[in-house]
């Protein structure tokens, strides 16, 4: 995720985050190994210690820090693996 965050194409997108956004939150923590975490326990740490991002005009859920569960079927499957770019 560090390379990731200090990426191109993530630098070139982060300075509109205020604008182009309603919603947004992170969490860091570091893991043991290099599994990656799955959505459930991600959304756990976003829960319990995210930070919300500025955003210019809020909605009402990231006010209250209601975050939404994950979608996960079928957008999304379950066997995500780092990309080898951001490894």
């Amino acid at each position: 995720m560090k390379a990731f965050r200090g990426s191109a194409a993530h630098a070139k997108v982060m300075p509109r985050l205020a604008e182009w956004c309603d919603e947004a939150a992170y969490a860091h923590w570091t893991r043991d190994g290099d599994s990656v975490p799955d959505w459930q326990e991600a959304y756990g740490r976003l829960v319990a210690e995210g930070k919300l991002s500025r955003v210019a005009h809020p909605s009402r859920e990231h006010s209250a820090r209601q975050f939404p569960e994950p979608r996960l079927n079928p957008l999304i499957g379950n066997d995500l693996k780092p990309h080898p770019t951001f490894e």
